[in-house]
């Protein structure tokens, strides 16, 4: 059974079935392509690779958020209010604890780190949409 072939080689454009393991980007047809490329590729590669692991963090982060949130149900009205209160309680400047979190929804600390560290994400996502338009809230 033939292979369907989608990918041109990074040096001459034919068919490539071999590609980069670092970023996993760039394709070629030949060890000797890749290998005679990897001069220019090589600073490009890096920050490809870095890129890709930084989405697959914020994928692992974002998945066990979406746990921890559906476990304790953080989505629920009630407790999303409970989180609110407690969030906005904390004395300016001064984050809520990771333990004190923990005790009040009866989780693990590590887990309290993990969904406190997501809001921030969403709050500087949110602060920054605002800045790029002009000081609008969403």
């Amino acid at each position: 059974m033939a292979t369907a072939v989608n990918h041109k080689c990074a040096v001459c454009e034919q068919p490539a079935l071999k590609r980069c393991q670092q970023c996993k980007s760039i394709w070629y047809c030949s060890r000797d392509h890749q290998v005679s490329d990897w001069k220019s590729h090589k600073a490009r590669c890096k920050a490809i690779a870095a890129d890709n692991a930084q989405a697959d963090s914020y994928t692992i982060h974002k998945a066990e958020f979406d746990r921890i949130r559906i476990h304790y149900g953080l989505d629920k009205p009630k407790q999303a209010e409970k989180i609110a209160t407690l969030l906005s309680n904390t004395v300016a400047n001064e984050a809520v604890s990771a333990p004190k979190f923990a005790k009040s929804f009866g989780m693990t600390t590590q887990e309290a780190v993990v969904f406190l560290e997501w809001i921030k994400v969403g709050v500087k996502f949110k602060e920054d949409n605002a800045k790029r338009n002009g000081g609008v809230k969403f």
